[in-house]
């Protein structure tokens, strides 16, 4: 009986409240718009309103010169204006010349007028025009008279903001008019004027606001869209489907993440290239010999070949190179994975390979191949046992593939803080894309070529593995006398 559960047809909640970057970007630069004009608009707001209260300021205390003008010529100026210590006489000569109503406790002239005829009705409920409006403050109760050292004589109490005016007579200072500043506008034109602005402003800061949100989006998707066919072309590479290449002609980070991730997928393409040749190249090489086994067994079984001497000894040359092969595997995946191990020690580079050379003379006479070396000491820190290694992989590959009456030559060369060590062979030499693929696992030159001779074809990668843990490298080049040259560079001992 199935049990199982059916799937939702609902995604998560969580997934479908997910918030795209593209929205993240969007709503961030939107919030950063509204709070810079919201910050524009107020500042620009707060200076108007004292830069208006500032004019405001200014105009009344420039409609006091007909005061001014006239206390500059009273005679009793250069005597600190005793005539206008009356405070009647003061506000009496304000009025006159600031305000034309009449001066406190004055008859008016108009109270003696006849009343005016009754207005008609659809008039009399009329609405209130601007001039029925109530008067704004007078200025006469905001100015004070000072001498000449600042002293209150008459007027308005004094105030340390008051705006002051000099009084002169025949260019002498004989006192100060002094008007205590509005703090804020009071009169209807003034506030009406103040609000109309700060109405236009707020009406321009939202069209603002619309058309920056407007740019914003279209920005934010504009340098968002790699990061969609980014998207979309890391969900195929997780899919195992490498290769694809994204077009991008950014010059930005986004750009360099496209071509990453065209490089990442190149990379992984020729990683899975490898993989799958790595695994035909292994099943190939061990299925030879066991091949050869097989054939020998049964052919002793079916009694064809006697199980003498020479049989065993073909079976065990098969087994024997089986082991090696297993054996250069799991090393080869060993410096791969870094765990071989390695015990630094210091000593001389050329007494090793000196050593090294003696050891495979044999096989060079049976090979009809000579070698030549021209070395001087040199002190490196490395691995013995792995540095022979490498040594012995690399004559041996020259020594395999260098034609019968040809020779190996080994030179040395210092660079600076390193050294080359550079083996050259006579031919056969290697063609240019051999050159490019002669560290790779079980790469061979020549496919043709007996395995026999040609070794397992992990001598020249386990060597490179080797040079690389050592802070070394190991480079294939052409050679001047006509085969491969192998170039082994150290870094030196510092002293």
């Amino acid at each position: 009986m199935d049990i199982s559960t059916p799937l939702s047809p609902h995604p998560p909640l969580r997934s479908r409240l997910r918030v795209r970057v593209v929205h993240k970007l969007f709503l961030l630069l939107a919030l950063a718009i509204a709070l810079a004009l919201g910050a524009l608009g107020s500042i620009t707001i707060l200076n108007l309103r004292s830069g208006f209260v500032a004019y405001v300021n200014t105009l009344d205390l420039a409609r006091l010169t007909p005061l001014a003008q006239e206390l500059d010529q009273r005679a009793d100026a250069a005597q600190g204006f005793d005539g206008l210590r009356n405070r009647m006489i003061w506000d009496a000569l304000l009025h006159r010349l600031l305000d034309p109503k009449p001066p406190r406790g004055a008859p008016n002239p108009a109270a003696n007028r006849p009343p005016p005829p009754p207005m008609p009705d659809p008039l009399r409920h009329a609405p209130a025009r601007d001039n029925d409006a109530p008067p704004p403050p007078a200025l006469p109760p905001r100015v004070s008279l000072l001498d000449a050292h600042h002293r209150w004589i008459v007027g308005a109490p004094l105030r340390t903001d008051a705006l002051q005016r000099p009084l002169q007579q025949n260019g002498t200072l004989v006192g100060w008019l002094a008007l205590q500043p509005l703090t804020h506008p009071v009169e209807s034109r003034d506030t009406d004027f103040l609000s109309a602005q700060i109405r236009d402003m707020a009406l321009l800061a939202c069209v603002l606001v619309v058309l920056a949100l407007g740019v914003a989006w279209i920005f934010a998707r504009h340098l968002l869209a790699p990061l969609r066919d980014v998207e979309q072309s890391a969900d195929r590479l997780a899919n195992g489907n490498y290769g694809q290449h994204l077009e991008t002609s950014r010059r930005d980070e986004l750009g360099d993440l496209v071509r990453h991730i065209n490089r990442l997928s190149g990379a992984l393409q020729a990683n899975d290239s490898a993989r799958r040749r790595w695994i035909a190249d292994i099943s190939h090489e061990l299925r030879t010999p066991l091949s050869i086994v097989r054939g020998e067994i049964e052919a002793m079984q079916d009694g064809v070949r006697m199980a003498d001497a020479g049989g065993l000894h073909s079976l065990h040359e098969e087994v024997m190179r089986l082991d090696r092969l297993v054996d250069d595997l799991h090393q080869l995946s060993m410096a791969d994975l870094g765990t071989l191990s390695y015990q630094p020690q210091l000593l001389d580079i050329a007494e090793l390979i000196d050593t090294a050379c003696t050891s495979l003379e044999p096989i060079a006479r049976e090979a009809q191949v000579t070698i030549k070396r021209d070395l001087s000491a040199t002190l490196v820190t490395v691995d013995r046992g792995r540095m022979r290694q490498l040594v012995d992989n690399v004559i041996g590959n020259s020594l395999r593939y260098t034609d019968r009456g040809g020779s190996v030559r080994i030179g040395m060369a210092k660079q600076g803080r390193s050294v080359d060590i550079v083996f050259d062979d006579t031919p056969p030499g290697v063609d240019a894309d051999s050159l490019r693929r002669l560290f790779e696992p079980l790469y061979r030159g020549e496919a043709s070529r007996d395995r026999k001779r040609g070794g397992s074809g992990l001598g020249l990668a386990i060597a490179q593995r080797i040079a690389a843990a050592h802070d070394g490298a190991l480079r294939a080049l052409p050679s001047p006398l006509g085969g491969l040259r192998i170039v082994l560079t150290l870094p030196l001992v510092s002293r």
